[in-house]
């Protein structure tokens, strides 16, 4: 179990029902699912759900409901707790996506964030690449501001999450750091820098670190 994960498990009551916005192919709501009385995941792409529905039936988990939806152009019922790890990137109006999740949360909201992108790998990357393209700055302490602004003072705990890569080689593992259009060349001079970050296995190549992760818990008047 992951460290944000076991850290959502502690806030959870077993007879809560939870909302996961952007639940994507399952990472939270499965093992969520074994853990409260029922899960509404939401994701507004169908081919998302597809997987996360045959992932259920596969574990014999029946009390996951799906709903395919663009948060906050839906409405839903209230949970007791709402839950978005990672699937805030896409809202251009974060004030009214936080607003409406606050509206239908009627014990916790928790938001998992990153605090920022700057793993092992990032200088090599700068170097091969020209320049290291995703966010440097804590979108945690934005959300936790802007639940701020709209008069919810949230917690804010950081945990550090490991990140694993694996792949049949130091390219493949590459490949997955880099744009799909990245040529050959600057991929196979990378695998060949990024190799003394990696461990080998019978199977493969795994490449492992620590990412500190932000986590937003805003708990209702109710609570």
């Amino acid at each position: 179990m992951t460290q944000c994960l076991e850290l959502v498990r502690h806030l959870l009551h077993p007879d809560d029902t939870l909302l996961d916005i952007g639940a994507g192919t399952g990472r939270f709501a499965l093992p969520i699912a074994r853990l409260v009385r029922a899960v509404t995941a939401l994701d507004q792409s169908p081919a998302m759900l597809s997987i996360l529905s045959h992932r259920a039936a596969q574990q014999g988990i029946t009390n996951l409901r799906l709903l395919e939806a663009d948060w906050p152009d839906v409405i839903v019922e209230p949970h007791d707790v709402t839950l978005a790890a990672w699937s805030l990137y896409r809202q251009l109006d974060l004030a009214t996506a936080l607003q409406q999740m606050a509206a239908v949360t009627r014990r916790l909201l928790i938001i998992i964030d990153s605090v920022a992108s700057d793993p092992p790998h990032r200088s090599l990357i700068e170097h091969h690449c020209g320049g290291w393209h995703e966010a440097r700055w804590p979108h945690h302490l934005l959300i936790a501001g802007a639940l701020w602004q709209q008069g919810l003072l949230a917690e804010v705990r950081i945990v550090n999450e490991e990140c694993v890569i694996s792949g049949s080689s130091p390219e493949a593992i590459v490949r997955q750091m880099v744009s799909t259009d990245t040529p050959a060349s600057i991929v196979t001079a990378m695998a060949r820098d990024v190799t003394p970050l990696l461990v080998r296995h019978a199977d493969g190549w795994r490449y492992a670190y620590r990412q500190p992760v932000g986590v937003v818990i805003w708990q209702t008047h109710a609570q």
